[in-house]
């Protein structure tokens, strides 16, 4: 029998080509390339097995061998050309990125049904030939249940399309002509042949639609992050849009590794790189390791990575999640060196936690912002308070653009002294101008251990302020009476320059640093690091002291505290408040009082809002009393002359 055969040669030619080219691409890891190297092979398979099956035919050979050769090879055939349109509707899955659960009943019914069914037939066809067989002389004859087979290609291909109908809003206009392209193709091709079956167009059609998938498919290198050879944050950001448009539910791990600057110092940067890229290597396959579940692991910034997670079931994502967290706790060992990490992890589901990509991108800098504080290397998202971070974020921003445009404004707050009832100290205040032309009073704004650049600038523009405005009132006296409190933020005392810098500016503005003393927060000072530690101790030696705000309020230390030069501790308002309605609270913040006041510490009452919280302190035996009940923030001018007035 006669076979035009040369489709099937250009066919393999095609394939050939696209072999070749591909070796020159990286590969990717990402759902979308899998389907289609299934794809692809089954392709090369159905056409490389029809190539032989009809030489055979064309040229039968007398042999024992023959006749079983011929078989196999017509029986590769009919499972790989089965298999092209069985892994092309995956591959339209991978496209709307959209989870098939091996394990599910619905899609073992959905998906594999109709191709196991097929690989069935054909084994039975060997032994009994219901789909097709081969007569004395080879030739090719189809089986009385041929029809079959038809019906499940033509199965999948009715599926393929009515999911590219369903989710046509969700793909580009590219993709979308190439899939009904391959449709077209195909059909055509399964046409043609049934009714010329001499004409081996049917893989020849299949492949051109293949090689317009695969001109289609996006550059590998830009999905990728070439350094770490992984997934990168625009191929994690596509796959999510998809996700989200479907209004599916998904869970997706995040692991920060909080310490690679440190790292980058301490050991190179290219040794942290390596130790990154060991970590991505572990995260890209701990998920089918441990747990047997299919995830996809991907670089979102340059120190968090996502883990996207192919399971409805939350607790198989956060069994993952503990499993990431339980090995960043342990040393990975790098150049022959075990080098430890300081990395968090936690999950965000749609669409529980977020709504939109964007919603997740912002949240997402929210929490990774000030990650590296909490001492905890699981973070429950549950418990943040999204509303107040992105307060924060936007108070930042402000912060920012006041800086640039010379808008904030440094306010003085009086203190009460309990002896004179007065004295020269000026708590220092920032204020930012909002786009409408208002102050807006940054106390209690910005959450104490956050740390971004332009709250370090602030730090250094309030201090230089308050310098500038002592140097001014005191006339050049080293002794001069009037000092200033400065509030700091933990990120400003960690700088490895801190005391050199402080001490420049005091130069700078003229003025003694002596004259100034730093406030904290009792949470800013318990969770501050070694080299913020270090600093404060050294404030002693330039005869700067500490004044620890809010005490009783936050998460407090008191050795950490008495190590430090600490000349005040100011109560919390909350506690003077209760103290005033409960006798036993009132009991308590007496005994802290006497407490600091024998080891020589001043304590200081703040945020005084009434006369009756007034009296309260100074019945406890408060030192200093300090709210705007006592006295508003004021303008440099305004205070000397609220000093003035008073003692005249």
């Amino acid at each position: 029998m006669h076979y035009n055969y040369y489709f099937d040669i250009c066919a393999i030619c095609i394939l050939a080509t696209i072999a070749i080219v591909s070796l020159s691409r990286r590969w990717v890891p990402a759902y979308k390339q899998r389907a289609y190297a299934m794809l692809f092979c089954a392709v090369l398979v159905a056409t490389m097995s029809e190539r032989l099956e009809t030489y055979l035919q064309m040229n039968p050979v007398d042999a024992p061998w023959y006749h079983s050769v011929e078989m196999i090879f017509g029986s590769l055939y009919f499972i790989a050309h089965l298999g092209s349109g069985f892994f092309y509707l995956l591959y339209i899955y991978a496209v709307l990125d959209i989870f098939i659960d091996f394990r599910s009943l619905r899609d073992f019914v959905l998906f594999y049904l109709g191709y196991l069914i097929g690989i069935v037939l054909v084994i039975g066809n060997v032994f009994i030939p219901i789909l097709f067989y081969y007569d004395g002389s080879g030739l090719y004859h189809r089986g009385k249940y041929i029809a079959v087979y038809y019906i499940l290609a033509a199965y999948y291909l009715i599926f393929g399309f009515f999911m590219m109908v369903h989710n046509r809003r969700l793909m580009r206009l590219r993709t979308k002509a190439v899939v009904y392209s391959y449709i077209f193709f195909v059909t055509s091709g399964i046409i043609i042949q049934y009714y010329y079956p001499t004409i081996l167009i049917e893989n020849f059609l299949t492949t051109i639609s293949i090689t317009l998938v695969y001109i289609t498919l996006q550059n590998p290198s830009e999905m990728v992050d070439e350094a770490l050879n992984i997934l990168n944050r625009r191929a994690f950001l596509e796959g999510l849009e998809l996700k989200t448009g479907r209004k599916n539910s998904n869970h997706t791990v995040f692991v920060t590794v909080d310490n690679i600057s440190a790292l980058s110092d301490e050991i190179g940067y290219m040794q942290a790189q390596g130790v990154l890229k060991k970590i991505a290597r572990y995260l890209k396959i701990v998920g089918g390791r441990e747990l047997k579940i299919q995830t996809f692991a991907y670089r979102y910034s340059e120190n968090v990575f996502a883990i996207t997670v192919h399971a409805d079931d939350i607790k198989r994502a956060e069994a993952l999640m503990k499993i990431v967290a339980d090995r960043l706790k342990k040393p990975w060992t790098f150049s022959n060196m075990a080098i430890r990490i300081e990395g968090h992890c936690f999950i965000m589901n749609y669409p529980r936690h977020y709504e939109s990509v964007a919603d997740l991108m912002s949240k997402l800098e929210m929490i990774t912002e000030d990650i590296g504080n909490n001492p905890e290397p699981i973070v429950d998202v549950d418990e943040i308070d999204f509303y107040d971070r992105k307060k924060s974020m936007d108070y930042d921003v402000m912060a920012r653009n006041n800086l640039d445009t010379r808008m904030a404004v440094i306010k003085f707050q009086p203190m009460l002294s309990k002896i004179y009832k007065i004295n020269y100290s000026a708590d220092v205040h920032c204020y930012l101008m909002d786009a409408d032309g208002n102050e807006i009073d940054m106390r209690g704004k910005v959450p104490d251990i956050k740390v971004t650049q332009a709250l370090l600038d602030t730090d250094e523009f309030v201090l230089r302020r308050a310098c500038r405005a002592l140097a001014f009132w005191n006339g050049g006296d080293k002794n001069g009476k009037y000092r200033a409190v400065v509030r700091l933020s933990q990120g400003e005392i960690s700088r490895n320059d801190f005391i050199r810098r402080i001490k420049k500016i005091a130069r700078e503005e003229r003025a003694e640093i002596s004259w100034i003393s730093f406030k904290l927060s009792e949470t800013n000072v318990s969770t501050m690091n070694a080299t913020a530690e270090r600093n404060l101790k050294l404030l002693k030696d330039i005869n700067c002291s500490i004044i620890i705000d809010d005490f009783g309020n936050g998460y407090g230390d008191l050795q950490k505290i008495l190590t430090l030069p600490v000349t005040q501790v100011n109560i919390d308002h909350d506690i003077i408040a209760q103290s005033a309605v409960s006798q036993q609270m009132r009991m308590v913040t007496q005994g802290i009082v006497n407490l600091f006041h024998d080891i020589s510490i001043f304590v200081g009452a703040s945020n005084i809002s009434s006369e009756e919280e007034k009296l309260m302190a100074e019945e406890l035996g408060c030192d200093f009393l300090i709210g705007d009940y006592l006295g508003r923030p004021m303008k440099d001018s305004s205070f000397v002359k609220f000093i003035d007035e008073y003692f005249e």
